[in-house]
């Protein structure tokens, strides 16, 4: 109801009381005389419909009640009645009681301890208005005409007509009735607005005598007083509180921007629904607003949407008119107790900051600030795919989006990269097809395969080293072994030197053949798959051989790239051999030396493990691009923290099939990634 129309049933009710009140007592003389008008109906007509229509604040009640007690002074001393000191003592409580909540109370009445709520609602019942003036009404008509039943009859019916029928909801029926010339006139507000959070987001009580519905993401259009704009919203929430209907109303430039019509005559600060919105994408891409507990690199959002999201997903926001992009990462459902045991359920969810998307360079980089509180969430629009340049491939896609996760070839294999998850998850094929990639004229791929697998999925790949020189090789293997398991007097030094010589000549051979040929995808065999003292004598040798070549030759112009399938077979963590494991210790240190030294030389690994606790750290520490897959263990996650922070790796488990987060140097942007990786027909 507005200001305008209050004012006016206010003339009309006290008219209408004048005219009873005249014709009971034959002259105007109550106006001045009488308690049942001036402390009576008058300050209920007053209070009720200027200064408190909907509902009594602590402040409201303690003004009540001083009007009230200055009201009962006026009464003689000879009328003070059993009746009239009820009344003072429970006037002087509303005004002690009322005095102290408003020192005492500091936030949401549903916040503060029981004892303050109970009084505060115990108060707002018998402090209000209707309530108050209406027992002081009655009292002062029984007084004064208790012997008089045409009076009494008369300024009863009086009451019983303007608080039972209520007279404001007639009048507002019958207007309607007569005003159909004007169309914002027949236009009736649903709520009006009682406070702000954060500038653009409204809190509204709900009319108890509004025609219309409404529901969540309904469309409103509203004149602020503050600064006499218009303004248009959605409904984020609908809720109870007070045994009152309450919503929540966003607005922002982009909602205004939705509509071309013109608000007028709108009474400021009350809401109208509008009843046909203009057809957008809005609530397509719309996702919530920022909460409390918003830091620069994770944020925190009440999910409030028509729109699904999940773990991965995309979506941008505006921080000082940069659009910075985050990535969900978690939900979390949470219950807020409202007044009178009324429950808020909703759910928080959690971003981390991938940060500005810059087109020239192709690259995410980082933003330093954190949004406003309330900002409005969105999911990332689509962007122009960015070039690529050479040596750089997409191996996937951010979920639901087209933002690329570009690798660069080169710095995967130079910096060494690493390929992890469990079986299932997506990592061999993963894994597979950046062989393919990488492979070319430059790079020669040489894969470390325990299992076969490769053999039958690249189609004529043969062995780095051929049968006949892998018999020659072991056979001089075993002679090694068995010659230094002797003391030291008893060793054949000349058999070990030949044998030393023999290994040494036939593993070079075979390396550089491979080399200088035009394939370059080879797979380097073990006979058996087990950690025996032959197999891992062979891996050493391999791995010294190459690596004195890459120092001495510089691989003959290539890069090389050294596949660890199943990595803990080949470089297994020192701390789960035994002591006496000397061949595992001399291989995994050969290779470790590869890892710390062969950028140098042009030579890197790519580890593919399903758990870190079972692959050499030296190894994995020097891998500079990282590729997870769904991991279970609580070690490797222990381990990625260092990686990528507590927060991704949270999500691991859950990660779905050919879903993956990517960070480290080969990618384009360093900032951890999760992606979805294609769909690969092998």
């Amino acid at each position: 109801m507005s200001k305008r129309y209050r004012l006016s049933v206010l003339g009309i009710s006290l008219a209408l009381l004048i005219i009873v009140g005249w014709i009971i007592n034959h002259s105007l003389r109550f106006i001045i005389e009488d308690f049942w008008f001036t402390s009576g109906l008058l300050l209920l007509i007053l209070l009720s419909l200027v200064d408190q229509p909907f509902f009594s604040k602590d402040s409201n009640i303690f003004v009540n009640s001083v009007t009230a007690l200055l009201s009962l002074l006026l009464i003689p001393a000879k009328d003070r009645t059993a009746t009239f000191w009820i009344f003072l003592v429970v006037t002087v409580y509303l005004i002690v009681c009322s005095y102290l909540l408003m020192w005492m109370r500091t936030k949401e009445l549903y916040l503060e301890n029981k004892a303050v709520q109970f009084f505060a609602r115990l108060n707002r019942q018998i402090g209000k208005p209707e309530v108050l003036f209406s027992a002081f009404f009655l009292w002062g008509i029984g007084r004064q005409f208790s012997q008089n039943a045409v009076g009494f009859n008369g300024l009863l019916l009086f009451w019983i007509i303007f608080m039972v029928i209520n007279i404001p909801s007639v009048a507002m029926t019958i207007s309607e009735l007569f005003h159909k010339d004007d169309l914002n006139t027949q236009i009736l507000p649903v709520g009006k607005i009682f406070g702000v959070q954060s500038k653009n987001t409204f809190l509204v009580q709900l009319l108890d005598n509004r025609q219309q519905t409404m529901k969540l993401f309904d469309y409103v259009e509203f004149v602020y007083a503050v600064d006499m704009k218009e303004h248009k919203g959605i409904v984020l929430d609908v809720y109870l509180l007070d045994q009152e209907q309450w919503i929540k109303v966003l607005t922002t430039p982009e909602i205004d921007g939705l509509f071309d019509k013109t608000i007028e005559k709108y009474e400021p600060d009350y809401i109208y629904k509008v009843e046909n919105p203009p057809a957008t994408d809005y609530l397509t891409r719309f996702v919530g607003l920022i909460c409390e507990n918003a830091v620069i690199e994770k944020i925190k959002f009440t999910y409030n949407a028509r729109v699904e999201i999940y773990s991965g997903n995309l979506v941008e926001l505006a921080v000082n008119s940069h659009r910075v992009l985050y990535q969900v990462v978690q939900g979390i459902t949470k219950n807020e107790q409202l007044a009178n045991k009324n429950e808020s359920s909703f759910v928080v969810g959690e971003a981390i900051q991938i940060g500005e998307w810059n087109h020239q360079t192709g690259r995410f980089e980082r933003y330093g600030w954190v949004p406003n509180i309330n900002t409005p969430l969105f999911l990332a629009s689509e962007i122009e795919e960015p070039d690529l340049k050479e040596g750089e491939f997409i191996v996937g896609h951010i979920p639901g989006t087209n933002y690329p996760v570009i690798l660069n070839k080169e710095l995967a294999v130079t910096h060494h990269t690493a390929i992890l998850g469990v079986t299932g998850s997506g990592k061999s094929v993963f894994a597979r097809n950046l062989i393919r990639q990488i492979a070319d004229e430059t790079t020669k791929v040489i894969i470390v395969d325990l299992t076969g697998e490769y053999e039958e999925r690249f189609p004529g790949i043969t062995s780095i080293i051929t049968e006949e020189e892998a018999a020659i090789i072991s056979t001089r293997i075993d002679m090694l072994i068995a010659e230094n398991a002797k003391f030291a007097d008893r060793r054949n030094m000349g058999l070990i030197q030949e044998s030393e010589r023999i290994i040494r000549e036939s593993i070079r051979n075979a390396i550089e053949r491979y080399l200088k040929s035009d394939a370059n995808k080879i797979v380097f065999e073990l006979n058996e798959i087990t950690n025996k003292a032959s197999s891992l004598e062979y891996t050493r040798w391999f791995f010294g051989v190459l690596f004195s070549i890459a120092k001495e030759y510089k691989n003959y112009g290539k890069r090389v790239c050294v596949v660890l399938e199943e990595a803990h077979t080949v470089i297994p963590e020192i701390n789960s051999m035994g002591t006496q494991d000397t061949a595992s210790r001399a291989t995994v240190n050969s290779i470790a030396q590869i890892a710390l030294q062969g950028r140098k030389y042009n030579i890197g690994f790519l580890v593919i493990a399903q758990r870190t606790a079972n692959v050499s750290k030296t190894v994995l520490t020097q891998c500079n691009s990282v590729v997870v897959f769904q991991e279970l263990d609580r070690t490797t996650s222990e381990f990625l923290a260092n990686y990528m922070g507590p927060d991704l790796v949270e999500i691991l488990p859950t990660l779905k099939e050919r879903t993956a987060i990517a960070m480290g140097k080969a990618f384009r942007s360093s900032t951890p990634m999760i992606f979805q990786v294609p769909d690969i027909c092998e």
